[in-house]
């Protein structure tokens, strides 16, 4: 069972990036999302969820103060090594 004073915080957090979404990259948004779900049922939690909440507004400050845009950053790509179809016959 989660302490309730690190479920209040956690929270307070998500309230607090739901303000400024638009200006989370697509990578940010979905562990947003992804958290957001998490916390919307009783007794969900993570040690860690809190210290990545504060990372994403950590980094909408950091965008913010040097002006960039998070639109600019690409999602995540996973590239996976190609396999010669002729090596398998």
């Amino acid at each position: 069972m989660p302490k309730l004073s690190e479920l209040a915080e956690v929270t307070r957090l998500l309230e607090r990036l739901a303000a400024v979404e638009e200006a989370l990259t697509p990578n940010e948004r979905e562990l947003f999302h992804s958290l957001k779900t998490k916390y919307a049922t009783p007794g969900a939690g993570s040690f860690d969820d809190r210290t990545c909440l504060e990372v994403m507004l950590r980094n909408v400050e950091i965008r913010r103060g040097y002006g960039l845009d998070p639109q600019d950053t690409v999602g995540r790509i996973v590239d996976l090594p190609l396999k010669d179809d002729a090596e398998d016959a």
